[in-house]
C-alpha cells in the first residue's frame, strides 16, 4: 500500500483527546493530546504524538512504510515512553475494506506466550482522524486500551 496516499487526510498538526485505560475492566484516563503526521524521507510517514498519564507528559511515535501497490502490506514502527518505554515494537498490517489501517504486533509476557498489541489508524477526510490500540491477551478478545481522537 501507498503509506503516503493513505496518510495524507491526516497530515499536519492536530490537537484532541487521549483516553487510556490499562485493563478492560478499568475507567478511561482522559487527557489532552496533539499529533503531528507528515511524510518522512519521500516513501514514509511518522505520526508524533503526546499524551499525559494523569502523572506526567507521554510523547510517541510510529513510523509507518508500505510499498507502491495496494497489494503489499503497511509496516511499522512504534515507540511510546509509557507503553513501549525503551523498546521498538514492529507491526505489519492493511487496509480493510472499511478504510481502516490495522497494523498487529507483540511482545514478550512476563511469563507465558507473547501478547498482541494492534493499532488502528482510522483516517478523518483531512478533519484530523482517530488512532486506537488493543492489548491482546493469548485465549481472550482484543480489548481497547489507547483511543487517540485527533481533529484540526
Amino acid at each position: 500500500m501507498d503509506i503516503v496516499r493513505y496518510v495524507t487526510p491526516l497530515l499536519g498538526k492536530s490537537q484532541g483527546e487521549n483516553r487510556f485505560r490499562l485493563m478492560p475492566t478499568d475507567d478511561y484516563k482522559d487527557s489532552a493530546a496533539t499529533a503531528t503526521v507528515k511524510v518522512t524521507a519521500a516513501h514514509f510517514a511518522s505520526v508524533a504524538y503526546t499524551w499525559s498519564d494523569g502523572e506526567s507528559p507521554q510523547e510517541g511515535l510510529l513510523l509507518l512504510a508500505g510499498g507502491s501497490s495496494d497489494a503489499e502490506p503497511a509496516t511499522a514502527v512504534w515507540l511510546d515512553s509509557w507503553h513501549t518505554g525503551r523498546a521498538l515494537m514492529q507491526f505489519s498490517g492493511t487496509v480493510g475494506a472499511d478504510g481502516v489501517l490495522r497494523l498487529n504486533g507483540s511482545y514478550a509476557a512476563p511469563s507465558g506466550p507473547d501478547w498482541g498489541w494492534q493499532i488502528h489508524i482510522h483516517p478523518g477526510e483531512g478533519r484530523g482522524g482517530r488512532i486506537t490500540m488493543h492489548n491482546v491477551v493469548p485465549g481472550e478478545d482484543p480489548y481497547q486500551v489507547v483511543e487517540l481522537v485527533l481533529e484540526r
